[in-house]
């Protein structure tokens, strides 16, 4: 991770300077480093300020607090701007923390990225997140840090505000994220051939594997994803989590997600010498449609907050970490699968 003299670097309009100040102090306070031009002033004399302000906001420093106001816009092709977008562009991680003075929106900045708001958040609240911003840097960390125990002792150690959180979706995104390929392929309705013939009517079958999806969501309600457990996981309110328990977590979500995967690409891959039993088998393959759907989703929702976790916590945000458990076939798929099931019959 690239070092920098500057922790924070300040960009705004001159008239919002009554309102940034107070946030200034306060950072000064806290021990965070500030690049700030109107303490540069002797620094800066002389000097040509498009290479200036170019090196002090795309190297020296790790974080530009922007104030996006129509100040700042009706000002928005100044120097700190460019170099501030210039350099977000390039780089993946999040890099332009935001606070909105007012509801005008900044050229060149996304509207999905989290933003603080000093109509609604305190100086000392603004001030705090970014403290904390830093912090879970301290600790390398971030949605694409690889899973190791130093990686996870690291951010441990430092507790960034919401680490528990970050760290359960980091180990969730990226589990899931190497199941892609199996993920799509369910939908496709596709598997390899496992060598399994079926030369029956597959009643057997089928009902075996009903027994096995049965005892994949009863492990998963009565056992793996209970309160009691995300308790000891993440801590109650206003207790710390236990890193190991949440990184245990995270791999038996992903660990489910990949056996109901799993249980449906079986049936794909039999081969069905009864043409009925081969389409009651690809119906029941689909009982596992919503449960993937949900568990996916979850892992997006995750992963994009994972980004933005200070600033949404900063904000009075409720994280929701509750797995989603959906275990249920639709009325619709039922009938039909009853309706294959009564062919098999005659």
């Amino acid at each position: 991770m690239a070092e920098y003299e500057f922790d924070v670097a300040l960009s705004y309009a001159g008239e919002d300077q009554d309102l940034v100040l107070p946030v200034v102090a306060l950072l000064k306070d806290l021990g965070v480093e500030l690049f700030h031009s109107l303490d540069r002033e002797a620094e800066m004399w002389g000097l040509p300020l498009v290479e200036y302000f170019s090196d002090a906001f795309t190297k020296r420093a790790r974080y530009v607090l922007l104030f996006s106001s129509r100040h700042y816009v009706d000002k928005w092709s100044r120097l700190q701007h460019r170099a501030a977008l210039g350099r977000a562009l390039e780089q993946h991680s999040e890099y332009v923390l935001p606070i909105r003075i007012d509801d005008t929106e900044v050229p060149g900045l996304s509207p999905h990225v989290g933003y603080l708001d000093l109509r609604v958040h305190d100086a000392a609240t603004i001030a705090d997140a970014v403290v904390q911003k830093l912090a879970q840097h301290r600790a390398e960390f971030s949605p694409t840090t690889p899973i190791t125990p130093r990686s996870v002792a690291a951010l441990a150690r430092e507790k960034p505000r919401g680490w528990e959180y970050l760290l359960y979706a980091t180990v969730v995104a990226q589990g899931l994220s190497d199941l892609q390929q199996k993920y799509r392929e369910h939908f496709l309705r596709y598997s390899p051939r496992n060598g399994t013939v079926e030369h029956g009517n597959g009643i057997g079958l089928i009902r075996d594997r009903n027994v096995l999806l049965g005892e994949i969501i009863k492990v998963a309600v009565d056992s793996v994803f209970t309160s009691a457990t995300q308790e000891a996981a993440f801590g109650r309110p206003g207790e710390a989590g236990d890193a190991d328990r949440i990184v245990h977590l995270g791999e038996l979500f992903v660990r489910t997600f990949d056996e109901i995967l799993d249980w449906a690409r079986t049936i794909h891959g039999t081969s069905y010498a009864d043409e009925h039993a081969r389409a009651a088998a690809r119906v029941q393959a689909r009982f596992a449609d919503r449960q993937l759907e949900a568990m996916h989703d979850v892992a997006q929702d995750l992963s994009h907050v994972a980004g933005t976790l200070v600033e949404r916590l900063a904000a009075g945000e409720h994280i929701d970490m509750t797995v989603p458990l959906v275990f249920e076939v639709e009325p619709a798929l039922e009938l039909e699968f009853t309706t294959a099931l009564e062919k098999l019959s005659r």
